[in-house]
Order: C-alpha cells, then structure tokens, then sequence
C-alpha cells in the first residue's frame, strides 16, 4: 500500500509539473512557402497534436494539406498560401533515439581486408565545420554585392538568426538576431519598422540575466514611476542573496512618449489620424508600443480585438465588432520615433525584501546630447535662439534657409525683390544662387507664402504678399532635454491586519539643455504615504485604506502617472499647481469578492482648486442574482468655476437555468458654473442611459445575446439643460454553432441617433462570420460579411531616390522638362533601374465612407472518391477553388446603409478593392494530361491626392501539362486578358489594353537532375483607348536547369523578343505595354549558380543581361554568400 501511495504521489507531481511548463519537445515555426514540399524537422512528430494556421492566424483543414508524421515532411499547395505557421511537437528522444549494443562506426565494410585491422595512415574526411555546436539554430546571413555597367556597386546583407541553448549547466543562452540593409517594399511604400525584441542577446541562470540589444525596459511597482520604453542597449539583472535584488541598464532611446484624446465620430470607425507631442504628424509609431483607452476603459489590440494601428502612417482604426459613438472619449498612448538628437537612458534599481519590510529605490535618468543632433544641424545663431528661449517653445523659431548646390532631385529656390519685400522663388535653373527653404504652416494670414503645387519630390511653395499666406520660411527648433527621476518606496507589514506604505520621488526635468533660463522649474518633490488596516476579520471582512499624496507644482514624469481620465474626474482644468490629494476608504468584503465600499477624497492644488468626492461602489450576488453598484458625487471650486459632478451606474443581472437577463442604468450630471456670474458654462453636460439585455447559452462556446440601449444626451442651450440627441441601440451578439462541421457567429449593432439641432443619423455594424464543412470534406466554405462605417484617406505620397536595385519605381521624363511629375513614374521592369521609392506623407484629408466586405473561399475537392469506380472516379480527377474578396466603400448618403458590397456605383463609388479568381484542376498536381481553367476579375479604385485612380483586369487563362514517354514534358499556356486603367487628372496614362496570348513549352527531362526547355511566346495588345496602340510581340526561348545530388544549382535562359509596336513610345501605355523593353528586337539573358560549400555555407552568382537595337547592352552581375544555421 505505501509503495502505492509513492507512485501515485510521484505521478501526481510529474502531471503538475508537465501542466506548468511548455514541453521541451514542442515546435512553433513560421515558414514561407516557396515549395509544395517541407521538411519540418529531422525526427518524426506527433500526429495527436498537430496544427497549421494560415496568415490571418487561421486553422487549416486536413484537406488543405498532407502530411507524413514519420517523415516529418509536408506537403501543402505554395501557390495558395505564401506563409503559414506550424505548431506540432517532436516525437520525445527516448522514441526517435537509436539504440545498438555496439557503436556502428566500429563495424567494418565488406570490402575491407580483413587481414589488415589496423592502419599506419588513413584518409581523412575534411572536418565539417559546426558552429555554435550544443545550441540550437535558425535562420541565415548573407552578404552580397551587386555591379553592372548602367550602376553602381551596391552591397545588400541580411541576417536573420535564432539561437538558444545551454552554454553550460546553469546558463542558458537566448538570441534573436535580424538585421537588413535592404528597405522593406509593399506595394510601393517603403517604411523601415523595426520589429522590436527582434535583435538581442540574453544570457541568464537563476540568480542572474544579462540582456544587449533590443530591451524593453518596465517598471510597474513604482507610483510614481510607471513605464514601459522600447530601447536598444543592456540590461543586467542580478539576485545577490534570497532578499537583495540588483538590476542596472544604459541604452539609447528609440521613441518619444505622447499621450493623444480625441472624440470619437458616430459612426466613424476611422482610420483616425494620430499626432505626436508636438503635433507632428509625419510620426513613426513604435510597434506594440500603444495602449488605447475609450472613457478610461482599456481595449484589446488585434484584428480579432477591439483596434489596429498603422505604425507608418500613425492612425488607429476601430473593428466593426466595437462601434463607434459620438460619446466616446479616446485617449491613445504610444511611443514614436523621435531622433532630434542621440538619446541616451539609465535605469537603476535596487530592493529588498524580507519576511516584514520591503524597500526598493529607482533611479531613472533620460538625456540628449545636445552636442549630437541627428535630424537637425543647429548653427550658432540657432543655438543662441535657444539659449535665449529658456523653456518658451514659442521663441523656438529660426530662419530656415541656407545655400545649396543644384540638384534635380530637389526641390530650391531663388531670392528675388517684389516691391520692396525680399522672397524666395522656386527656380530650376542650375546657374542661379539657390536656397533650400523648409516652409512652416503659421496659421492663416500670418505667413507671406502658400502651396503653389506639389511635384513628385516635394511641395513648391509661392509668396503671396506679407501677411497674406499659411506658411514662413522658418523652422521650429527642437530644444535637447534631460529628466531624471529618485524614487524610495517602502512597505513595512508589522501584523497581517496591518500595512504601511509610503514612496518619495524627486524630479528633474531640464526643457533647454541650452538655456539656463527658468533652471529653477527643473527639481519637484512628491510623496505618497498610506495605511491599510483589517478592522474586523470573520466571514465579511471590514478593512481601512487612507492615503495622503503630495505633488509639487513643478513635478513631471515622463509618462502618465495618475488615472487615464483623472483631469474628467475632478473637473480639472489645468494641474499645474501643487497638489494635495487625501483618501479614506472602509470595504466591507466577503472570500467571494463580495464587497461594500465607500470611499471619501479631497483634492486640493494650491490656491486654484478644492474639491471634495464621496464615491461608494458594491459586488453583491445573492443566489443566482448579481447586483454592481458604481456612484460618485463631486463638489468643486476653482478660480473660474463652481461645479458639482454626479454619477451613477447599477446593473443586475438573474442567471435563469440555459439563460440569463441583465439591465444597466448609467447616469452623469455635470453642473459647471461661471464662479463670478453663476451661469453655466459650455463644458456642463448631463446623459442617461438604459440597456436591458437578454442571453441563452454559454457566453465562453454557444451563446446567443440580444439587447437595446437607449441614451440622451444634455448640453447647455440658452443658460440650461437642453436635450442635444438621444440615440437607440439594438444589439446582438452571438456565436450559434460551433462544432467540427460548422461554425457560425453573428454580430449587429444598429443605432438611430435624433439630433434636435442638426441632422438624425443611423448606423449600422454587422459581422458574419460562416465556416462548413459539407459531405465529409467534399465542400469547404468559408464566408465573412461586414458593414460599418468610416474614412477613406485622399493619399498623398512623393519619390525619394536610392540605390539602384532598392528601388521599387523609375522616372522616365516624358515631356523632357527636367521636372520629376507625378505622371512619370513606373514600376521598374528591370532591376538596374529601380532607383526611387514612393513614400507616403501623413494623411491629412479624408472621405466619408460606408463599407461593405465579403470574402468568400469554396474549395471542391472529389478527390476523395480516387478509390471508387464508375462515375465517382471520374469526378475525382477534378478539384475546383474559388476565392472572392471584395471591400466596397461608397460616400456616405444620409440615413442610407450600404450592404451590398457589389454596388459599384460610379456616381458614390470612393473605394474598392475586388478580386474574383476560379480555377477549375483536372488531375491536379499531376503530369498526366493536367488541364487547369482559371478566370479571375479584378477592380481597384484608390484615393490619392492627385485624384481618383482605378484599375480593372479581367483574365481567362487554360494551361495543359503532360509528361510522355518519360523523358519529355509539354505545357501548353492560352491567355486573354483586358487592362484597364483610369486615372482622373492624367489623361496619358489611361488605357485599356485587350491582350491575347499563347505559351507552347516543350522540356526535355534527361534525368532527375538536367532539364533543358525551348518555348515560344505569342501576344497580341491593342489599346482601345487614345492613340490606339498596337503591340505583336514573338518572345524564343530556351532555358536549362541543372541540380546535383549535392544540391548545387546551374539555371540559364535566353530569350529573343520582337516587337511590332505601333505608336508612340514615348509614352505611359507604350511602357505598359512593351514592359520596359524596346521597339523591335530584344535580348535577354541570365545564369545563375549557386554552389553549397559545405553544410551550411552557399555561394549564388547571378548575371543578368539585356539589349535592345538602340540601346548599349546592360551586364548586372551579383555574388551573394549565404550560410544557414
């Protein structure tokens, strides 16, 4: 029996422990699909738990893929997904090890005299090279460069490294190393995001931790101090003893705090544009470093949450599943990048913790080199502005031009006299003395200048007369800074019953590391003390809470400290003088968070402001009946007002036996009176709202929740409360199937807002989400259908020239004026003249729009019945996808809904994005007479500054495979395809283009490793539109490809192209349509190889060539080495 007992206490605990941690042998990779088979991994794997989720983090059928556990290799279509994620574990070592009573390299070969058992000399093997052997890798570096005679050299690197492991017993080694030199292109936007903790190295036991790189540095112990900073630098973290705990980093600052409130729009689920500290607007935003607040409750990020941010563009957008109202207070905090000069952080702390007493110290020091400008090169005179500005930011202003040099690739000016007034003129011409001059927007008729227009590299600016224009050529300056923070917080427990706490910070905060002007501002005390007491300790507990917070007039920290909606709370207008806070609470509380409060406050700022809040809140549930209780009362005077402030909410909710039904009453009065006139003033406001709801089911898996809300809000009209709009809410949400075959969920807020001075408005959000599986797999679908709501943004964007081949887009002077329109840039067909990209500015413009989307994915797939006879197995041969996707934003009308997604109104039509692809396999994956029919259908329409573009394709295309007599393998490729492009102010870039095109290929498969194939390519274009261009072009080809058993790679191609082109080629079509190459006879050509070294180093050489009968032939040749771990 006791042996018993020790076995199941020993299983017992070996159940826990398994449950607490992630198995060792568990695997999450991310693996872009490039081929249809994939190794995973060199053991074989667990079929019980095994998933792959697409990009949008969704779980693939079994359908959708094969798989052979023992081999650990997958087998998945790379056309239809680009990445995915797998999850699996391996299969543990005492499974996959091999077990031998001898080692195998002891055992000779057959072919060896066995005479001789020994040897005076052997061969040796060339050892293979093992780096970081005992660690576990991922991932590769390459270094490359790249010449050609119509470029430059280039180099181009790229490192992308995992490594983990033990270095020894204890230490454990942790690195995430990624690094490009190479601009990240989508779309033809290029922004550099830094995905942080990205790039670091991390070594720790379980008394220590070091960390270089990209460190997130927190503190959230701290009252005062609270933080979270994204930096790159060291962290060293060290326990000295069970009671003492170290921890020191320095580290340069990647980003600047800001705190951004805004009022939500009915109805507008945004995009929403976010501004910096400064009201900056062109603003990277730091990824994940953002937290959003809607009336001082926090939400969740994600599309699958309440918002996503755009860190390029820095603009936040609302999901349909969390409507927007016009009662909405929006507070968005997050860090952006801020490099005026190199910034440089230190944060310290110690603690101590014993059985009673806890102290911990911080310390906290962030600072700019004044003397290291990155963004901004400050002159002398400039830097005596700021010495002489102290910390007036409106003094900050200096002149901002300055003598430079010709260039076409900017924009310069010359200074002229009109009158008697000296100005600046945009001017092009090379012998003139030009300035380069950064014009700042000063507010209307305070400037001498406007926007003339913009050009593709800039915006060109006029002189208007003095005081008759937006803009001056001035620029502001930007003031180098310095806080630094001590905190010493402790907490002394002498009893259970009994806590003391307390926290002492100092500040100093330099605005003008320049100036010595207003330095005694810099250093601000503040102090928190409190006691916790446990008065009655039984059944209902009744503790005590006081606390006592003192804050100089002159203290600052670098993040928010107190609550996201304190100022509302107390009826705050400015914090800027001392503050006194006082709080006495008693809570009654039971061990089921059963609870009582009432909570007393004063609030006091020296000489500005005395306020006194009674708050008293409760959790009580008695059987199956939940009552939350949440009221407040507020009594305030300041210098300007006095106010009284009244707020209430209750909710009870009766959980029947498969249901439940709730009511939520919340009601605000905000009395704001003129302190000398007692008439009320604007910001006074009053509301009530209503909701009564009713669910079946289980909220966490089937469930079904239907309700209304009812809510009007008061403003002052005339001197008193007067009804402004009440809005109705009818809702439901709801997940009502979900099971292996079929899930469904649906969601619809529908609001009607009556507004007594302006226009009634209605709204709609709505979310179906459908998934079936029909006849055992046979039928896949996959359905989404929204509306809601929001902007569209008028984009605006310019051309920056770069390296060669980092490029996205080429400029091609068609009008041969010098100037770089915005009508003159393509897409680059060849990699030598991909010299510009096209960023996007801060979208500042936007359209009111209501959207509709619908996605639907149907995947046939007979295949199933390959094993039955008759008409079954003839069906079998065939599989048919279909994918339609399709997001429609119409102009918003009045009380009009858009849900149909297939309105393509031109007369309201602001944006679309429609994409429509069929294709119909027969014998699918196969080299025996596979047949594969595709049509698809595309439509776009995009905003841009420079008005409306929209893009059409319609596309039918048949292809034929079939492998005969072993060795030989013809495709056969018969394409149609209409082109259409229209754009609103550039007539000569508009086309529609009817393309008719064959593709015969004939591959001659001499073993598994050389294929050699000749092909011949007919098309026809004609343009239909304008000018009516003509194009017959014949492409010859012929290619070689050559792999070894070693994996060593040769492919070759050469291609001839004639062109019959009739019209001008001179032109936006003639490029389209002859894609970058010449009239009449091209060549092209290209050899690659790539060589592997050994296990994990390879070397690639690629040249590539052209030539047209008018131009020079172009050579680009490229050596890139590449080794993976």
């Amino acid at each position: 029996m006791f042996q018993k007992n020790i076995f199941f206490l020993i299983f017992l605990i070996g159940f826990s422990i398994q449950s607490q941690t992630i198995s060792k042998d568990f695997r999450k990779k991310v693996i872009e699909v490039k081929t249809d088979t994939i190794q995973l991994d060199s053991v074989p794997i667990n079929s019980q738990r095994f998933k792959i989720l697409d990009v949008s983090k969704k779980e693939l059928f079994s359908s959708d893929y094969k798989i052979d556990f023992n081999q650990a290799v997958l087998i998945i279509n790379s056309k239809k997904y680009s990445k995915i994620t797998v999850e699996y574990f391996r299969l543990p070592d005492f499974v996959t090890k091999t077990y031998a009573p001898f080692d195998e390299k002891l055992i000779i070969k057959n072919t060896t005299n066995n005479g001789v058992l020994y040897s005076l000399t052997t061969n040796k093997k060339a050892s293979e090279v093992k780096l970081f052997e005992g660690l576990e890798t991922k991932g590769f570096i390459t270094r490359g460069l790249t010449s050609g005679n119509n470029q430059n050299a280039v180099t181009n690197s790229a490192l992308d490294l995992e490594i983990s492991g033990k270095l020894s017993k204890d230490v454990t080694l942790r690195a995430n190393i990624f690094d490009t030199n190479i601009p990240i292109q989508e779309n033809g936007y290029s922004q550099n995001i830094t995905d942080f903790d990205r790039i670091f190295i991390e070594m720790f036991s379980d008394n220590w931790r070091v960390k270089a790189g990209d460190i997130s540095l927190k503190n959230n112990k701290s009252f005062f101090l609270p933080f979270t900073k994204q930096v790159a630098g060291l962290e060293v973290e060290a326990n000295i003893n069970e009671n003492l705990k170290v921890a020191a980093s320095g580290a340069v600052v990647r980003g600047k705090f800001n705190n951004f409130r805004f009022v939500g729009v009915e109805g507008n689920q945004g995009p929403y544009k976010l501004f910096g500290a400064n009201n900056e607007a062109a603003i990277l935003i730091i990824e994940g470093s953002e937290s959003v607040y809607v009336n001082g409750i926090p939400l969740k990020r994600g599309e699958n949450g309440d918002f996503t941010v755009n860190y390029n563009l820095g603009e936040i957008s609302f999901n349909t599943i969390f409507p927007i109202t016009n009662d909405m207070r929006i507070t968005v905090e997050f860090q952006y990048s801020d490099r005026n000069y190199t910034r440089f952080i230190t944060y310290d702390k110690v603690s101590y913790e014993s059985e009673k007493l806890t102290i911990a110290g911080y310390f906290y020091s962030e600072n700019d080199a004044k003397n290291q400008p990155i963004q901004q090169n400050l002159t002398i005179e400039q830097k005596q502005i700021l010495a002489n500005a102290g910390n007036n930011t409106d003094a900050m202003f200096s002149e901002s031009a300055f003598l430079d040099t010709y260039n076409e690739n900017k924009i310069l000016y010359k200074k002229v006299t009109t009158g008697a007034v000296e100005n600046f003129e945009y001017s092009k011409i090379e012998t003139d003395e030009l300035y380069s001059v950064t014009f700042t927007n000063v507010g209307a008729n305070n400037g001498d200048y406007n926007l003339d227009r913009s050009i593709a590299i800039g915006n060109i600016f006029v002189f208007v007369g003095v005081n008759q224009g937006d803009y001056q050529p001035i620029v502001n300056l930007i003031a180098p800074t310095k806080s630094q923070f001590f905190i010493v917080k402790s907490n002394y427990n002498p009893t259970e019953k009994t806590r003391f706490n307390s926290e002492i910070a100092l500040s100093n905060n330099d605005a003008n590391l320049f100036s010595n002007i207003d330095d005694n501002q810099n250093k601000a005390l503040a102090a928190k003390v409190g006691w916790q007491q446990v008065l009655i300790d039984k059944k209902w507990q009744l503790k005590s809470n006081i606390n006592y917070e003192f804050a100089h007039k002159n203290f600052r920290t670098i993040q928010r400290w107190e609550t996201v909606e304190f100022n509302r709370d107390w009826n705050i207008l400015t914090n800027t003088a001392t503050k006194n806070y006082f709080q006495s609470e008693v809570r009654l509380q039971n061990k089921k968070d059963d609870f009582v409060l009432y909570r007393f406050n004063n609030l006091n700022y020296t000489d500005v402001f005395n306020g006194t809040k009674h708050e008293l809140k409760s959790k009580l549930k008695l059987n199956n009946t939940a009552v939350f209780v949440d009221g407040s009362f507020l009594e305030n005077t300041s210098t300007l007002e006095d106010n009284s402030f009244f707020r209430a909410s209750a909710k009870a909710e009766q959980s029947l036996k498969k249901s439940w039904i709730g009511a939520f009453v919340n009601f605000e009065t905000n009395s704001r009176k003129n302190i000398d006139t007692q008439n009320f003033v604007a910001t006074s406001h009053r509301f009530k709202e209503y909701e009564g709801y009713f669910g079946v089911g289980d909220s966490t898996k089937i469930f079904a929740k239907i309700g209304i809300n009812y809510r009007n809000n008061d403003s002052i009209k005339l001197n008193e409360f007067t009804e402004i709009n009440n809005r109705k809410t009818f809702y439901i949400n709801s997940k009502l199937i979900q099971n292996k075959n079929t899930d469904l969920s649906v969601f619809a807020n529908y609001r009607i807002t009556k507004n007594n001075f302006t226009e009634d408005e209605k709204n709609l959000n709505s979310r179906i989400v459908f998934n079936q599986k029909l006849f055992n797999e046979f039928i896949l679908l996959s359905s989404v259908y929204e509306t809601s709501s929001g902007n569209v943004p008028r984009q605006d964007y310019m051309y920056v020239k770069t390296e060669p081949g980092f490029g996205y887009y080429t400029w091609i002077d068609y009008n041969n004026d010098g100037v770089q329109d915005f009508n003159e840039f393509e897409i680059a067909q060849f990699q030598d003249q991909a010299n510009y990209l096209r960023l996007p500015k801060p979208n500042l413009r936007f359209l009111a729009t209501q959207r509709a989307k619908f996605q639907q994915n149907v995947t046939v797939n007979p295949r199933k019945w390959s094993n039955t006879t008759g008409f079954k197995k003839l069906i079998s041969h065939f599989y048919n996808q279909s994918f339609l996707s399709v997001a429609n934003e119409q102009e918003r009308g009045e009380n009009s809904f858009q849900l149909n997604p297939f309105n393509f109104d031109e007369n309201s039509l602001i944006g679309l994005n429609l994409s429509f692809r069929n294709s119909l396999f027969f014998n699918k994956d196969l080299q025996k007479n596979s047949v594969t029919l595709t049509y698809g259908d595309s439509k776009i329409k995009q905003q841009y500054f420079i008005g409306n573009q929209e893009n059409n394709i319609k596309l039918y295309q048949l292809e034929y495979a079939h492998k005969f007599a072993d060795f030989w393998l013809i495709d056969l490729l018969g394409k149609t395809a209409i082109n259409t492009l229209e754009t609103e102010n550039f007539i000569n870039r508009n086309y529609e283009i009817d393309a008719k095109e064959i593709q015969p290929k004939l591959t001659f498969l001499y073993n598994d490793n050389n294929r050699f194939s000749a092909f011949y390519h007919f098309k026809n274009k004609q343009n239909k539109l304008q000018d009516f261009e003509v194009l017959k072009q014949q492409k010859f080809g012929v290619e070689y490809f050559y792999i070894s058993k070693k994996q060593n790679q040769i492919s070759a191609n050469l291609n001839v192209f004639l062109n019959d082109f009739t019209g001008s080629v001179n032109t936006p079509v003639a490029y389209q349509m002859l894609e970058g190459l010449q009239n009449g006879k091209n060549y092209t050509w290209s050899l690659l190889f790539n060589q592997k070294l050994n296990s994990f180093l390879n070397l690639n050489l690629n040249y590539l060539g052209r030539k047209s009968e008018n131009s020079k032939t172009i050579h680009i040749g490229s050596v890139q080495l590449r080794a993976n771990f």
